[in-house]
């Protein structure tokens, strides 16, 4: 009898242990995924509890929400839980490096903006003004204040603040009409650096800004800023900052020079010291990109500039003297630009030590944050009581009257021209 074909033959051994190999793989797997999914959600909520909160961004540069006190109203009415959704997001463990992570995977898929930031050519970040609220002021809750404006809003701004600016000017040529006064205004980045913007980016809502002001401004007094484009890549911006170098803060001053009656330094009288390689700025924080790397903070200074120059912080609550420009203890934070005359203060003095017997005109500098770089530069023409409208509350006229002011800069930013109304305080005698 032939042997049998045993090619068919059914293996049950292998029916029985393959299955419950295969089984057994499988709910280890499962159970490694749950295991993972679990760390993510505990090891984050653990560390989040036994994390002191932190109540300052630095990177940033604003103050974090802090966990929100209970109440039923604040419940009822919808503010605990905005509250506590803001406190998680801003507490989160590692949230800068998944603020970082994020922004880079959003670039890789063609994404070039974050919170307004535009991340344009060769690692510039620049703020875009184009966006805005779609409720007025008035049509904005308690909770709702605060953010965008419209941008009937922005440009009902500029209007105001050239109306107060002209005003002075007329208070200041009736009441002392030997004064000569000169506004001039800061252009944002956005305005100067264009040709550095993505492809078809919208500009026709920025150019409205300054034909705006060009409407109402008095010419007589208006030096226009607006030709710094023509040196528009020469550094004359911080990369991740709004504000100007100190070499577009020289490039104002040499333009200011013939509307105020001043001859400019050349270049060439300075001497160009690197204050810090590591500043990072307000316009890199909303971007979130962390990978650009960080600005170069210069001064341009001329011999014995230390010893020849005093600068007087004047203010209740912050009070101090610089034997120079520059107060070196501000490099080691991270506002690295308030390093200039010591960063923004209500009233700021600059004059000269009271062994140099020449005693210049002296300037009312009427200036937001972009008068700090350009001070210096200016200081070298003139004794300087320099004031910002956003914190100043004195009389300016008073002032003006005990200094013996000769001449009057208003340099106010386009930014806070058309988004502040301070500059109201300027009308009041």
């Amino acid at each position: 009898m032939d042997k049998m074909d045993n090619s068919n033959k059914i293996n049950y051994m292998e029916m029985s242990v393959n299955p419950v190999i295969e089984y057994g793989i499988k709910r280890r797997a499962d159970i490694f995924t749950v295991v993972i999914f679990l760390c993510l959600i505990i090891i984050p909520a653990v560390v989040f509890w036994i994390i002191p909160d932190q109540k300052v961004s630095e990177e940033e540069n604003r103050s974090l929400q802090q966990l929100p006190a209970f109440s039923v109203g604040s419940l009822v009415a919808g503010k605990y839980t905005s509250s506590m959704a803001k406190y998680y997001a801003d507490q989160f463990p590692l949230r800068n490096h998944l603020i970082g992570a994020k922004t880079l995977f959003s670039y890789a898929f063609g994404i070039n903006e974050n919170k307004g930031a535009v991340i344009a050519k060769d690692g510039w970040l620049i703020q875009r003004f184009d966006k805005y609220s779609e409720k007025s002021i008035a049509e904005k809750s308690a909770g709702e204040l605060g953010g965008d404006l419209t941008f009937a809003e922005n440009m009902a701004n500029i209007k105001n603040n050239s109306g107060y600016i002209n005003q002075f000017y007329e208070n200041i040529k009736e009441l002392y009409p030997d004064i000569k006064f000169t506004v001039a205004v800061p252009p944002r980045k956005i305005d100067i650096m264009t040709d550095y913007l993505p492809a078809h980016f919208p500009i026709e809502r920025h150019e409205k800004y300054f034909d705006e002001l060009h409407k109402y401004i008095n010419y007589d007094i208006y030096a226009s800023l607006l030709g710094l484009k023509a040196n528009g890549k020469k550094n004359l911006y911080y990369k991740t900052d709004h504000h100007w170098t100190t070499l577009g803060a020289y490039y104002a001053y040499d333009i200011l020079g013939k509307k105020m009656g001043y001859t400019p330094l050349t270049l060439d009288h300075f001497t160009v010291e690197t204050a810090s390689e590591n500043f990072y700025g307000t316009t890199w924080a909303k971007a979130g990109a962390k990978w650009i790397k960080p600005d170069r903070i210069e001064y341009y200074r001329i011999p014995d500039d230390d010893e020849i120059f005093i600068t007087e912080i004047r203010g209740p609550e912050n009070s101090k003297i610089l034997k120079g420009f520059y107060d070196l203890e501000k490099l080691e934070t991270k506002d690295k630009y308030s390093s200039f005359l010591g960063g923004i203060n209500s009233h700021i003095s600059i004059g000269r030590s009271p062994f140099i017997s020449y005693q210049p005109e002296k300037l009312l500098l009427v200036a937001d944050s972009f008068g700090l770089g350009i001070a210096p530069f200016l200081a070298l023409h003139y004794d300087i009581e320099m004031i910002d409208m956003r914190f100043f509350n004195g009389n300016v006229y008073d002032l003006i009257k005990e200094k013996k002011i000769g001449s009057i800069l208003v340099l106010a930013c386009m930014e806070n021209l058309s988004t502040q109304n301070n500059l109201i305080k300027l009308t009041a005698k």
